[in-house]
């Protein structure tokens, strides 16, 4: 018979276990003291998209999961996990170094400056919104009918929606707000003079 250590303690000795924990945390990611009660809902949203994730299935069903799941590199240097039936993926790798966190500045556009996580790939929120988009376009690829969104950080989920209304895939999961369908507006429409301005010089050579 096996039992618990956890449960042979007070409550006030599992507090003080979980405060030691969440201090060792707090020192590993290079914090002080934090009121947690004082954390709001921005800040929380801000540490999510450090650590962006997102899960996808494909919609109608009609594929069956691998045996074992396929490991694919995106351009973003991002690991797509594709389970045949489902992908998944995040920055993964990025984020730890020697088990401390490491973070990279939104605001640092100097990609090869020290701290940049996965340095030449854009910041980790234009990284998150490549991933998501080659997730995609590689579900276009592999013949999925459309995609759901399972779960994920609120940007990936707009990615999702944003590159299938642009290649011409159906995504449900993911509701648009009007800033969001800016964004697509203004994502479609430059994919649309770039197609032009290809055209044109194909044209030209002619």
């Amino acid at each position: 018979m096996t039992t618990n250590p956890e449960h042979d303690l007070t409550p006030e000795e599992q507090a003080k276990i979980k405060d030691a924990e969440w201090q060792k945390t707090l020192r590993r990611l290079g914090l002080g003291e934090v009121d947690i009660s004082k954390v709001s809902n921005d800040d929380i949203l801000y540490l999510a998209k450090k650590w962006s994730f997102l899960q996808i299935v494909e919609s109608s069903g009609k594929f069956k999961p691998f045996d074992k799941p396929e490991l694919i590199t995106a351009q973003s240097g991002w690991t797509i996990i594709n389970y045949g039936d489902a992908m998944a993926t995040s920055p993964g790798k990025f984020l730890y170094g020697g088990g401390f966190f490491r973070f990279s500045s939104d605001e640092d556009e100097d990609e090869g400056g020290s701290g940049v996580v996965n340095p030449k790939k854009g910041t980790i929120v234009k990284q998150a919104f490549d991933s998501a988009a080659e997730m995609v376009r590689l579900a276009k690829e592999l013949g999925w009918d459309g995609v759901q969104i399972v779960d994920g950080h609120p940007d990936m989920q707009e990615a999702v929606w944003v590159e299938a209304c642009r290649i011409g895939i159906s995504a449900d999961g993911f509701v648009p707000d009007t800033e969001a369908e800016k964004k697509r507006r203004r994502i479609v429409s430059e994919s649309i003079d770039e197609m032009l301005s290809a055209l044109k010089g194909i044209s030209q050579k002619r």
